[in-house]
């Protein structure tokens, strides 16, 4: 990992187009920081939403895709706190970011749920690894609506 050093700055930056809603191409822009072939895992067991995908497009469909078509206008997320490993361990550079989404249901009802992603970056500045913790009892209501 000679020569790239992850900072929370640089994870700042990526997680800030997830805040943009109104501008496709700009929100997927936080899309450059993650690996197509990405290890993206929801954890739990008991709902739909849980699962261990091993691309961002097997991930998109069984998370993203399915939990948006229940939703007005994409998730705003604002990061609140991002806790950075002082080193990177042999895999890479692990992160943990506190998230806070925010969207319009189409029921008329808001969909706010607290997010943390722990995240490993790789020596390209990319997420390979993601693990994703949510209040998936509520993602469970919204699908169901």
């Amino acid at each position: 990992m000679a020569g790239f050093r992850i900072t929370k700055e640089y994870i700042a930056e990526a997680f800030s187009h997830l805040a943009i809603v109104h501008d496709a191409k700009a929100r997927g822009r936080f899309f450059d920081y993650v690996l197509p072939d990405v290890t993206w895992a929801i954890a739990g067991t008991s709902h739909s939403l849980s699962g261990t995908r091993h691309t961002l497009q097997s991930h998109s469909d069984a998370t993203f895709n399915r939990l948006g078509q229940k939703l007005a206008e994409p998730i705003k997320f604002t990061v609140g706190r991002i806790i950075l490993d002082a080193e990177p361990e042999a895999d890479g550079w692990w992160a943990m970011v506190e998230l806070l989404g925010v969207a319009p249901r189409k029921s008329g009802h808001e969909y706010r749920n607290d997010y943390v992603w722990m995240t490993r970056w790789n020596e390209d500045g990319k997420m390979a690894e993601i693990k994703s913790y949510f209040d998936t009892y509520l993602s469970e209501l919204v699908l169901n609506e």
